[in-house]
C-alpha cells in the first residue's frame, strides 16, 4: 500500500558505480543516475519507491529492488533493466526480501537475510546459495574486478568474522575465514584487484584491512575514541600511491587513511613507530588494540550528518 503521505524528498538508497564515474540514488519516486565526470543528471525513472539501485560500472545494466510501497515493486524481487532502451532484462524472484545486491562483470549477488544467492550475470543463471548467519542488513563485499571474484559475509551475530567465498568455484567454495572484529561488521570493501579487504564493526572505531588470498592482516586504524557507525568505505583508485582507503561516518565525519607501513610514513616519528611495533608483536593478539593504532591523516567534516 503506498504510503499516505510519502516523504518524496528520502533517499532510500545511494552508491557509486565500480569504477566511481556514476552515482545512483533510489527514493520514493524512483531511481536517478548521475553522473560524477559532468556533473549531471543522466538517467531518470519515476516507477515508484524504490530500495536498492545497482549499476554495472558505467553501462546501461541497472539492478533495482521495489521498496514495497507498491504490489509490483515487492523487496522480493530483484528487476535487471536496460537503461538505455527503457526495456526490463528479466525479473528474479525470492522467497524473502532482498536486502543487497551487488554485481560484477561475471557475477550478480542477491543477499537475503540467512542466505545469498549467485548469479551468473552474463545468463542469470542460478549458480547456488551460500547459507550465512543472519544478515539483517545485508553486509556484503564483493570484488569489483571478475577475476578473482570473491564475496566477503559476515559468518557470525556476536562477532567480527568473515568468510570469503571463490564465486568463480561451483557452488561458492569458501577461500578463508577473518577474525576481522571482536563485534559485528557493519561495511566492508575491496580495493581495485581483490587483494585488499577494509571493514569496519558495529561500534566504527576501529578499521581493519586484510590482504588475500593469505587472509593477513595488514594494517589497523582508530577512526576515533567513541562509537560511530561507519556508513561507507572506499579505497583510493589504483593510480594513486600510497594508497588511501576513505570512511565515512554516522557523525557527520570522512576520515582518510594511508596505507603505509608506519616506518616508512612521516607523519609518525620512527621512535613512534619503533616502540608500536615491538609492542603490538609482544601483547597477544586479544590485547593488540591496547597499543593505539594510527589514526587518520585528514578529517572532513559535512555540513550535516549522514
Amino acid at each position: 500500500m503506498p504510503l499516505q503521505n510519502p516523504p518524496s524528498s528520502s533517499i532510500l538508497y545511494m552508491n557509486f558505480n565500480q569504477d566511481y564515474t556514476c552515482v545512483s540514488i533510489a527514493d520514493y519516486k524512483g531511481i536517478k543516475i548521475y553522473s560524477l565526470v559532468t556533473h549531471k543528471l543522466c538517467y531518470v525513472a519515476d516507477i515508484g519507491a524504490v530500495s536498492i539501485a545497482e549499476m554495472l560500472e558505467c553501462t546501461s545494466l541497472m539492478a533495482f529492488v521495489g521498496a514495497g510501497e507498491q504490489p509490483a515493486l515487492t523487496p522480493r524481487k530483484l528487476t535487471l533493466m536496460n537503461t538505455t532502451t527503457q526495456t526490463k532484462i528479466q525479473d528474479l524472484s525470492f522467497p524473502s526480501s532482498v536486502l543487497a545486491v551487488r554485481v560484477n562483470r561475471k557475477r550478480l549477488i542477491a543477499v537475503l537475510e540467512r542466505r545469498v544467492h549467485v548469479h551468473a550475470l552474463e545468463t542469470l543463471e542460478l549458480l547456488g546459495t551460500i547459507d550465512t548467519a543472519p544478515n539483517t542488513k545485508g553486509v556484503c563485499a564483493l570484488t569489483i574486478c571478475s577475476e578473482p571474484c570473491l564475496v566477503a559475509l559476515p559468518s557470525s551475530t556476536t562477532d567480527g568474522t568473515l568468510r570469503i567465498y571463490n564465486l568463480l568455484a561451483e557452488g561458492g567454495n569458501v577461500l578463508c575465514e577473518l577474525a576481522a572484529h571482536k563485534s559485528q561488521v557493519a561495511a566492508m570493501c575491496w580495493n581495485h584487484d581483490g587483494s585488499m579487504l577494509a571493514s569496519a564493526s558495529a561500534k566504527g572505531t576501529v578499521l581493519r584491512v586484510h590482504r588475500l588470498p593469505q587472509a593477513a592482516k595488514a594494517f589497523t586504524f582508530r577512526r576515533g575514541t567513541y562509537p560511530a557507525p561507519i556508513h561507507s568505505l572506499a579505497f583510493s583508485p589504483a593510480s594513486v600511491q600510497p594508497p588511501l582507503l576513505c570512511a565515512a561516518s554516522g557523525h557527520g565525519t570522512v576520515h582518510l587513511f594511508r596505507l603505509e607501513e608506519p616506518d616508512r610514513c612521516c607523519h609518525y616519528p620512527t621512535s613512534f613507530s619503533t616502540a608500536s611495533g615491538i609492542l603490538a608483536n609482544v601483547f597477544p593478539s586479544a590485547m593488540a588494540d591496547v597499543v593505539d593504532p594510527p589514526r587518520c591523516i585528514a578529517t572532513v567534516r559535512l555540513p550535516c550528518q549522514v
